[in-house]
């Protein structure tokens, strides 16, 4: 499963499932347009355990709510 959403022209926010080393996660990374049209990914980004996946949306409701 993955989302995308546009940041600007040349750049986008990716986030998705994956699997390393049968463990799996939530990968959340800035990805720019490179000179070939083609997407990559940058540095910029985080990678969340699933076992932490619930309170980590807990908390960014908290934060949405104030």
């Amino acid at each position: 499963m993955r989302f995308e959403f546009d940041r600007s022209p040349t750049e986008k926010l990716i986030i998705e499932r994956s699997n390393y080393k049968g463990h799996d996660f939530v990968n959340l990374r800035i990805y720019y347009l490179a000179d070939e049209d083609e997407w990559r990914p940058t540095k910029k980004g985080v990678t969340i355990r699933w076992e932490q996946l619930d309170d980590v949306v807990k908390a960014l409701e908290q934060i949405k709510s104030g």
